[in-house]
């Protein structure tokens, strides 16, 4: 059954319908952008392919799509490859002709006009997600470090621009290899998620929550001084230790120390302010854990 759109069909006066096997390719990226084509039955794949590594397949057209319309509007060559996913049936239409009646078919202008928009859309959807995976701590679901590294940078040259405070609070799970060994690998990354929820719950709006690394959690909080900062540290570290971790019937308290270091107060740099944290954080261990350290020395 023939399922191209209406709009389409003053195609069949200048076309010629061709078939195509599956995993045959239409044309290759590169290739002359002399011919549009009408997909009438069948799936193809829209392919890019990589001077190294495998080809990635960027979308799939269905029936009634249009392919290579840009190539034959303005000549150059093709940007992607096309191939045949399943047998295709196919109707090629020669540049100049589909050049022609574009100028004069404002119907056939405007279903092209919509099969873009479904195609940005499509491709919006697919790049936001691989962004957020790429930025993303798979266990927690919380900012990963390479993201934090770069917004800390970024927060860091904003702050001396403008003259805002800049606070970073450290925290690190007290004990956790202890409570890895006695309860296994599974219970362990329960625990570190719980802690990360508790972690963003408690956070404000706009906040930049990640897991730093291992049982390690960082929160960049712009324009919070250090009393706020401190403040909002301890209730994490409240929040956290009123969790049951472990065994629903038989729950374990978990507790966290926090070290919180303030732009410009403890630091000039992203670099420093970071040491800072970590100073801090090391002097929560070293005087007990379940605690949290801002003061500097």
């Amino acid at each position: 059954m023939d399922t191209a759109s209406t709009s389409f069909q003053g195609l069949r006066a200048i076309g010629q319908e061709v078939s195509l096997e599956a995993g045959r390719f239409l044309w290759r990226e590169g290739d002359r952008g002399d011919e549009v084509v009408l997909l009438l039955d069948g799936v193809l794949d829209v392919v890019h392919e990589p001077a190294s590594g495998e080809p990635v397949v960027l979308r799939s057209l269905e029936p009634g799509a249009i392919v290579g319309e840009f190539a034959a509007l303005d000549g150059r060559e093709r940007s992607a490859a096309v191939r045949a996913v399943t047998p295709c049936r196919l109707l090629r239409i020669p540049a100049p002709g589909f050049r022609e009646l574009v100028s004069t078919r404002h119907d056939v202008v405007l279903e092209l006009f919509w099969q873009q928009v479904d195609r940005v859309r499509s491709l919006t959807g697919r790049v936001t997600q691989t962004h957020r995976a790429a930025i993303t701590d798979s266990l927690t679901g919380l900012y990963n470090f390479g993201f934090f590294r770069d917004r800390l940078g970024l927060e860091v040259d904003r702050a001396r621009a403008t003259g805002d405070p800049l606070s970073l609070a450290v925290f690190d799970i007290d004990l956790f290899k202890r409570f890895n060994d006695r309860h296994g690998h599974a219970a362990g990354n329960e625990a570190l998620v719980k802690v990360a929820a508790a972690i963003r719950a408690g956070s404000r709006r706009g906040d930049v929550v990640a897991r730093y690394g291992g049982e390690e959690f960082v929160v960049l909080l712009y324009g919070a001084h250090r009393p706020e900062a401190a403040a909002f540290a301890d209730q994490i570290r409240t929040r956290i230790g009123e969790t049951p971790f472990g065994d629903p019937k038989n729950p374990e308290r978990v507790t966290v120390s926090g070290g919180v270091a303030t732009l410009p107060d403890d630091a000039d740099s992203a670099a420093r302010l970071v040491e800072a944290a970590d100073a801090n954080l090391y002097r929560a261990k070293e005087t007990g854990r379940d605690r949290v350290v801002a003061d500097p020395r």
